[in-house]
């Protein structure tokens, strides 16, 4: 990408991952990647975050909904994605709910290799 164009990624990049944590925490993941692609990003990257802001925008109005009535039913799902990124190390992420609804969530690239 030009210079210019690396810091309009850069820019709108943080502005999801404020976005991500307070707020939509379905596009958390896909945050997370593009993140990590701020320094050196690429026609393909722009591409992903485009695909972002146009799934934000389709999805305007849809609401976070919490509800824990009755007896609390913690669940956790978590799934991994292998050699995503361009140093082979993989993502992983999470999400847990207490009832309806996430409350809490989290999408990170892993640290090691194994």
């Amino acid at each position: 990408l030009s210079k210019e164009d690396a810091e309009q990624f850069h820019h709108l990049t943080a502005k999801l991952l404020f976005l991500s944590q307070h707020g939509r925490p379905d596009i958390r993941t896909a945050v997370s990647f593009l993140c990590t692609r701020v320094k050196r990003s690429d026609i393909d990257d722009d591409k992903k975050l485009a695909r972002v802001m146009k799934y934000l925008q389709r999805t305007r109005t849809l609401t976070l909904n919490l509800d824990a009535r009755g007896p609390i039913n913690t669940q956790w799902w978590v799934d991994a994605s292998y050699a995503t990124h361009p140093d082979i190390k993989s993502h992983t992420g999470g999400v847990m709910s207490l009832g309806r609804g996430a409350v809490y969530s989290t999408a990170n690239k892993q640290k090691i290799v194994s």
